[in-house]
């Protein structure tokens, strides 16, 4: 029996160890803080990461806020080389309409009121470059009203991007894939 339990616990020591390892490079959990990403995201969900995953347009990044060592979720908006604006709260890029379904629910009541949703700026405006620079990244939150972005702390490196958010975790039921 002893032995049994010696190594019932050597195992799950190793998988503990292992799971530790496959954590550094491929996978980590975050716990989402503040409201810049609600609806989609909310303070206090848990969320797994994927560190491995290229950034996509529209994906959920979880990142290093540039210039501190505060991390956070934010949605991948424009890459390097393209010109990115907002007129009248729609996105364009490289003067093509693209649609953002993911808040357009949240945009109605905006609209309704004659308010916009998303403040009109242009990457010259926020960066002085036509473009977005290489290596650097347009991040917006969900809760465009309220959300602290790359329209105030500026465009992201690539560096600073850790991963994708592939899936909400916790809380448990509402759990969700995001890819």
């Amino acid at each position: 029996m002893r032995r049994l339990c010696g190594e019932i616990g050597l195992t799950i020591l190793a998988t503990g160890v292992l799971v530790y390892l496959l954590s550094l490079f491929t996978f980590s959990f975050a716990k989402v803080e503040g409201y810049s990403m609600s609806s989609t995201l909310v303070d206090g969900e848990v969320v797994l990461i994927n560190k491995l995953a290229a950034v996509q347009r529209f994906d959920l990044v979880y990142m290093r806020i540039p210039g501190t060592k505060e991390t956070t979720v934010r949605r991948m908006i424009g890459k390097p080389g393209e010109n990115v604006y907002y007129k009248n709260s729609q996105l364009f890029i490289n003067e093509e309409e693209k649609e953002e379904h993911f808040i357009t629910e949240y945009q109605r009541p905006f609209e309704k009121e004659g308010m916009l949703f998303t403040e009109d700026f242009t990457i010259k405006g926020l960066t002085g470059h036509p473009t977005i620079p290489k290596g650097k990244y347009l991040v917006l939150g969900d809760n465009r009203p309220y959300a602290t972005d790359s329209r105030y702390y500026g465009l992201v490196d690539e560096k600073e991007i850790i991963g994708v958010v592939e899936m909400r975790i916790l809380p448990f039921h509402k759990v969700r894939w995001f890819s």
